[in-house]
């Protein structure tokens, strides 16, 4: 049984990583190694899924033992990481199963598509522009100097602007509690969606209004926009 729909919706933001795509290896691969380098623990993936989610500054600041950290340190770690990540972002990510299919209907059923992330704008362009190639997105946006990070609504009511569409017309779509409360605090609706990094129970608890298991479920859920 339905538990909330969107009659009136005119768009979707995506989150991207866990939502989208599926990177969390890539990340903890590069993560881990910059820890390696310089004598220190590594961490497990799944350790990884509860890290990520609000940019890599950080991420890097979440594995940096306490006791190891200093801003110089913080720094350095933040620019090793960086640069593996942009050599190695797409060696293991991968789109998540019925992602693509799902993009294509909701685009053709007139929906505006967009994706916010707490990536790195570049990174975060680079990642879509791969992954999606043939699906038009009217906004892509990463972390950009001057916006605050997801759950600041900033972006999220920015990039509604942009579309010509109200807060209450697009909904937000993510695998974090991050994602929901950004999107109460824009004032849109949410999903939350269970193939990514966090637990239903978080995203029950940050107030999802509705938490789906497979991509098929989110399109059953909008309108044809004719």
């Amino acid at each position: 049984m339905k538990i909330f729909n969107y009659p009136n919706a005119k768009a979707a933001i995506f989150d991207l990583d866990g939502t989208l795509i599926n990177s969390i290896e890539d990340i903890a691969d590069c993560a881990n190694a910059v820890l390696s380098h310089h004598g220190l623990p590594a961490n497990t993936t799944e350790r990884f899924k509860e890290l990520v989610g609000d940019g890599f500054a950080n991420l890097v600041r979440k594995i940096i033992p306490q006791e190891e950290l200093t801003p110089e340190r913080l720094k350095l770690f933040i620019e090793q990481y960086r640069d593996l990540y942009s050599q190695h972002w797409n060696k293991k990510t991968k789109v998540y199963s019925g992602i693509a299919e799902l993009l294509k209907d909701m685009s053709d059923a007139g929906i505006k598509l967009a994706v916010l992330s707490n990536k790195r704008d570049d990174f975060t362009k680079r990642c879509v522009s791969w992954f999606f190639p043939e699906i038009q997105f009217a906004e892509v946006r990463g972390e950009r100097e001057g916006t605050p990070l997801k759950p600041a609504p900033d972006a999220a009511v920015e990039i509604a602007a942009k579309l010509n569409v109200s807060p209450e017309e697009c909904v937000f779509i993510g695998d974090s509690e991050i994602d929901i409360e950004t999107a109460k605090r824009a004032n849109m609706p949410s999903i939350g969606v269970l193939w990514g990094f966090r637990s239903r129970a978080i995203l029950e608890n940050a107030g999802a209004n509705l938490i789906v298991s497979r991509p098929d479920e989110i399109s059953q859920e909008f309108p044809r926009q004719d």
